[in-house]
């Protein structure tokens, strides 16, 4: 295992919140490209899957110890919906670190959850630990708008992402 600098999850969700991952109107590209960094640095083999030019998804499988047991999917969505700014104490898209709080559309939904599961999958792959049943993370694109290009598009086209599966978890 090569050695895993994981960045506190408060980065993470700050990072995140500077892509504009508008939807309708953005792209997940860039976010996409850097969760997928994070996970590569993790050890991880990624794949960026796009629907649509700029629409991307990330997939990565985390091996687990016992081969007996089905796999978790864990997802989250890279998307937000639109915010205007001049209704915002902050700049939307500040990823601003302030009063305890990461300051941001997608602090809340989802981009939050993405960073702490990132967080966490990295620390326990730091710590060389590794979970019982195959994990697999999907970040996707989309969901705010319906999913098509998404969830959507990974279950149609590449459904073997998801193979083992038993059980998943999202919001």
């Amino acid at each position: 295992m090569p050695d895993v600098a994981v960045a506190p999850v408060e980065e993470i969700c700050s990072d995140l919140i500077r892509f504009d991952t508008t939807n309708p109107g953005g792209t997940e590209r860039k976010a996409a490209e850097y969760v997928a960094a994070l996970l590569s640095g993790m050890g991880l083999e990624p794949q960026v899957i796009e629907a649509e030019p700029g629409r991307s998804n990330v997939v990565a499988r985390v091996g687990g110890t016992s081969s007996g047991e089905p796999g978790l999917l864990v997802q989250g969505h890279l998307d937000t919906v639109p915010a205007d700014a001049a209704a915002w104490s902050r700049h939307p898209l500040s990823g601003d670190i302030a009063d305890g709080c990461v300051w941001g559309r997608g602090a809340v939904d989802m981009k939050n959850a993405v960073a702490m599961t990132l967080a966490a999958v990295g620390g326990a792959l730091a710590e060389g630990r590794r979970p019982r049943r195959d994990l697999v993370l999907a970040f996707l694109a989309d969901e705010e708008t319906g999913g098509k290009l998404g969830a959507g598009h990974l279950v149609a086209e590449h459904p073997d992402l998801f193979e083992g599966c038993g059980a998943a978890v999202g919001e």
